[in-house]
């Protein structure tokens, strides 16, 4: 056929779909360095992401006709070059040319084609943020971590990408593959150390496991739910936990006698040989607020979100009467001054930085003259999926980790907003509170820009490029820019 001379991308990608093979050419050629960068990202390595660039670049062009939006050729070419970079990743040296693998570790080579396919379907059914981040964890086999260094983004979102996309995922499974369990939570009858037996039966004399559940739900400090049949013929549930020190567990009563429900500590701590400390609780009550929340509708959304603010407001409500306990009066006290102070005696890179060094010293003035006074608090106080509801629009009925210190009220917030926490972020989570409280942009200001002034320090370098330290940078100047 007679070939044109397109110039722009959108005229490219138009005459080649139509089989202009000049047009298709010049659209691979404007393309490559995007493939071959993505490629040299995910793979670190300059010859394999050569290859891989080029595999994907001949896929696209085979494929044109599967890209839905015409304008979004670039995130659709770098959706699939991450995609054969996880299959490359998986199995190297045996690949060959066609379709990207695009379906879960659980999903084995075995598997039957038209299960393959169902898979495939279900992830389509993602957005392009969740279904690269699904493709460059479970496929690739890159860490939560390594995940947020490829994709630019606080590793934070990165998990909360997952969530969702599993909840999302295990619905759609199930309805599509209704004779096969998914296997994203697995029970099985792994045996438990010596220490995990110990507290289990010191509990529970002469139990029997039925079933036990290793690390249930993301981001919970559930080691392993336990459902057991006691000595009487009873079935009770329990969870073993690692992160109760001696002096959380003390903190409990306290915590109850505030009016905060917290987790039912029926054995331990005990000293796990490592360093750490084992309990055994009661299964935490209700359900967990941030699954329940994820998928939902938006008036799921907003009941999670007053849900949140109400354990928030709880917490902070709490805050004379801990202080009137003897068991609270080792917990740390923490004002915006000490945040700030703690920047600096942290040392490192950033405190060679001009532009850093100007930011702190324009923040430490304002929050000099902020004068809320400290409440009981934690910067996990304002993330919701430690917050456990009565099924469905019930109230708060436990916290899995209500533990805290004395600070500001607003600084937890600000971590809301520099984490970006999906799916909160899109009611307005922020702002809401802020109105709730009364507070401004001007309240508001320091505490955002002394918290991702803290982020920048912990989590990047000065001479660092890309989204995540471009936005930290961001927020401290927006942050600023409301003094």
């Amino acid at each position: 056929m007679q070939t044109t001379d397109p110039t722009n991308e959108l005229e490219l990608f138009r005459a080649a779909r139509q089989g202009d093979h000049r047009a298709a050419a010049g659209l691979m050629e404007r393309f490559r360095r995007l493939a071959t960068t993505t490629a040299r990202l995910a793979l670190r390595n300059t010859d394999d992401a050569q290859d891989v660039a080029q595999e994907a670049l001949v896929y696209a062009l085979l494929h044109l006709h599967q890209c839905r939006d015409e304008s979004k050729f670039g995130p659709w070419l770098r959706q699939i070059t991450f995609s054969l970079c996880a299959d490359y990743r998986r199995r190297r040296g045996t690949r060959s040319l066609g379709e990207p693998m695009t379906v879960l570790n659980e999903a084995t080579e075995e598997a039957h084609f038209a299960e393959r396919i169902t898979i495939q379907s279900a992830l389509e059914s993602l957005g392009e943020p969740h279904k690269t981040t699904v493709l460059l964890h479970y496929v690739g086999g890159w860490s939560v971590e390594e995940t947020a260094s490829l994709l630019h983004v606080p590793i934070n979102t990165v998990r909360s990408r997952l969530m969702a996309a599993k909840a999302r995922l295990r619905t759609d499974l199930i309805t599509l593959i209704p004779d096969r369990k998914t296997k994203m939570s697995t029970l099985t009858t792994t045996t438990l150390t010596e220490n995990h037996s110990t507290l289990l039966y010191s509990a529970f004399p002469g139990a029997r496991i039925l079933s036990l559940e290793d690390s249930p739900e993301p981001w919970m400090p559930f080691r392993f739910r336990i459902r057991l049949e006691t000595a009487d013929g009873q079935e009770t549930t329990v969870e073993l936990r690692d992160d109760l020190t001696p002096e959380r567990a003390a903190l409990l009563p306290a915590l109850e006698q505030a009016g905060i429900p917290g987790p039912r500590v029926l054995a331990g701590p005990i000293a796990d040989g490592r360093g750490g400390f084992l309990s055994l609780c009661q299964a935490a009550r209700g359900e967990n607020l941030l699954l329940w929340a994820l998928g939902g509708t938006p008036h799921r959304l907003r009941l999670a979100t007053e849900r949140a603010f109400d354990a928030i407001d709880a917490l902070q409500a709490a805050t004379a009467t801990l202080e009137a306990n003897p068991a609270t009066k080792n917990l740390p006290r923490r004002t915006l001054t000490d945040e700030a102070e703690a920047i600096i005696n942290a040392g490192g890179p950033w405190l060679s930085d001009g532009w850093f060094l100007t930011a702190l010293e324009k923040t430490r003035t304002a929050i000099g003259e902020l004068t809320d006074p400290l409440v009981y608090t934690d910067n996990t106080h304002f993330f919701p999926n430690f917050v456990r509801i009565a099924t469905e629009t019930g109230p708060v009925v436990e916290l899995v980790n209500p533990f805290g210190h004395f600070g500001d009220p607003l600084l937890g917030l600000a971590m809301v907003w520099v984490y970006d926490c999906y799916p909160f972020v899109h009611t307005g989570f922020v702002e809401q509170f802020l109105w709730r409280r009364g507070k401004t942009q001007r309240d508001f200001g320091p505490r955002l820009a002394l918290r991702a002034l803290q982020t920048l320090q912990k989590e990047t370098q000065p001479g660092d490029t890309g989204e995540y330290p471009s936005a930290l940078r961001g927020w401290v100047e927006q942050g600023l820019s409301w003094l």
